[in-house]
């Protein structure tokens, strides 16, 4: 076996331990089972969507979550620049938060839905008292919370191995 072929099967099972540990995290620390394996598929999707870049999303004990209302935005806004200077484009999975470090992602779900996305932070915001988090356009349409404007939704702060832009 050759080592470009050692490193891809050693990959597929990291990202399937990877899948199981989150899946035993958030169980234990959520107690509720739909939540876990939801983030248990996140990881695994994002983790998968990623290969290119050898950056792989894990769950661990630093994980944190929150819940609270979140809006979106996005008409307004398409094209300018956002707080951690990149260009806003309102159809990617990207959100607003007032504190969280840049590229950080962001497990996000409607618990009246069960439905789930995952959103990297690159933008500050929202200045609205009663929100916790601005959704990208495409990151609540993905959501399916689109026609509510406003949702209350559980998130859960994943952890990501590039650490290279704080905020």
């Amino acid at each position: 076996m050759d080592d470009m072929q050692f490193q891809v099967s050693n990959m597929e099972v990291s990202k399937k331990i990877l899948a199981g540990v989150a899946t035993i995290f958030a169980f234990f620390s959520f107690g509720d089972a739909a939540l876990a394996a939801n983030a248990a598929a996140a990881v695994k999707q994002d983790a998968s969507a990623d290969n290119d870049s050898k950056k792989d999303v894990k769950a661990s004990a630093k994980n944190k979550s929150f819940s609270g209302n979140v809006s979106w935005y996005g008409p307004g806004f398409d094209g300018r620049l956002t707080a951690s200077g990149e260009r806003f484009n309102m159809m990617k999975m990207t959100a607003a938060h007032l504190k969280l470090k840049f590229n950080t992602k962001v497990l996000v779900e409607d618990p009246r839905t069960g439905n789930t996305v995952v959103v990297r932070v690159n933008d500050r915001g929202p200045y609205h008292a009663k929100r916790v988090m601005d959704l990208s356009k495409g990151g609540a349409m993905k959501l399916g919370t689109i026609s509510r404007g406003v949702t209350f939704v559980d998130c859960m702060i994943l952890d990501d191995d590039n650490d290279d832009k704080k905020s």
